[in-house]
Parts: structure tokens; C-alpha cells; sequence
């Protein structure tokens, strides 16, 4: 059932997404001057590793750091570099709602009771992500994909996709309802979470 509602949804939602997409896609050649498309190795369900693909937001500074580009500053606010996932969707490697894929070495890391966020395919949104502000807060953040895995019914992936929406709206006119972010996710995971 879930796997017909990700594609009627992304069904609906083309006529407005294709042209997002077309159009991010050579505004990152024009104005970053880089290879729009970002790939990365993510963990899927059942920690089957694969290609994450997002919209590059950061490019190397002058001292060889990864900084946050201008355009992709508005691609991050509005959440349009997570676009690219659409295809993680349409292989059947992830879902709209989920908890989020993250690096395949951190699944030997999870808790007894944080790796059932295996069990399930990620999501591009999920229960977590409308829920909290600070991203880098692990433990808290896995307990609500923990939540989300257990509750799981129709009614809550609505509710996740409608406060995903008035969240990315919301984040556009208030500073304030903006998700703190870590660019080095892996130090922070290792940090934060062990």
C-alpha cells in the first residue's frame, strides 16, 4: 500500500516537480558552475547500501573546505536539493516517509532499540524531521523514527507529508522555524550519539 501511495503522490505532484527539477538542475550549472547531481553511498532497509542522490548545495572554498553555495543556501532552506531522491523512490530504495538514510557504517553503532530504523525504507521526510528543530540531536531524533515505526499507519504518513509542507513554507519567512544543520554529519554522529 505504501509503495502505491509514494508513486501516486510523486504521479500527482510531477507536473510541478519535473519543471523543479529541470530548472534547479541548470541553475546549478549556471550559477555554481558544478555537476548539479550529488551521489552518495546511504543505508537502505535491512542496511542494504545505496546511491543517495541529491542536488549539490556545497562546493570547495579557496582552503579546499565544503561551503554552503549561495544558491544552494535557498536549495537547503526549501529543501529542493532532496528532489534527486525521487528516483531513490521510483527504484523502490526509499519511500516519501521514513527516517532518513544516513552513512552504512553508522548501522553497526545503533542501539538494541534504534536499529529497527532498519526494518523499513527511509524517507526523503519523516516523523523526526517535523518534529524537531536540532537535526543533530541523534537520540532524540531516532527515537522519534522508533515511534514512527510503530505507529506507522495511513493517517500518520499524511500528517508527516502535510507538516513537512507548512514546515519547509514556514522556514521560508521565519528564520526561527529553520532546522539546525551540521555540515559534518559523521563527526557529529560520533560525537553526539556514542
Amino acid at each position: 500500500m505504501k509503495r502505491i501511495l509514494d508513486l501516486l503522490i510523486i504521479t500527482l505532484l510531477s507536473f510541478f516537480i519535473l519543471p523543479l527539477l529541470i530548472l534547479t538542475y541548470f541553475l546549478i550549472l549556471i550559477i555554481d558552475k558544478q555537476n548539479p547531481i550529488f551521489s552518495q553511498k546511504r543505508s537502505g532497509k535491512n542496511s542494504k547500501p545505496f546511491n543517495l542522490y541529491k542536488f549539490k548545495s556545497m562546493k570547495l572554498d579557496s582552503s579546499n573546505n565544503l561551503k554552503v553555495t549561495t544558491l544552494g543556501k535557498y536549495l537547503r532552506l526549501l529543501k529542493i536539493d532532496e528532489l534527486p531522491q525521487i528516483i531513490n523512490i521510483l527504484k523502490n530504495e526509499m519511500s516519501i516517509i521514513g527516517p532518513r538514510p544516513l552513512y552504512p557504517e553508522f548501522d553497526y553503532y545503533y542501539n538494541d532499540v534504534h536499529k529497527v530504523r532498519l526494518n523499513v525504507k527511509p524517507g526523503i521526510t519523516g516523523l523526526a524531521q517535523i518534529k524537531l528543530k536540532d537535526s543533530t540531536n541523534w537520540n532524540t531524533k531516532f527515537n522519534y523514527d522508533v515511534i514512527y515505526i510503530k505507529k506507522s499507519n495511513l493517517k500518520l504518513e499524511f500528517f508527516i507529508f502535510y507538516r513537512t509542507i507548512i514546515m519547509v513554507l514556514g522556514s521560508m519567512f521565519n528564520k526561527d522555524k529553520r532546522p539546525k544543520e551540521s555540515l559534518d554529519y559523521k563527526k557529529d554522529f560520533f560525537d553526539n550519539y556514542l
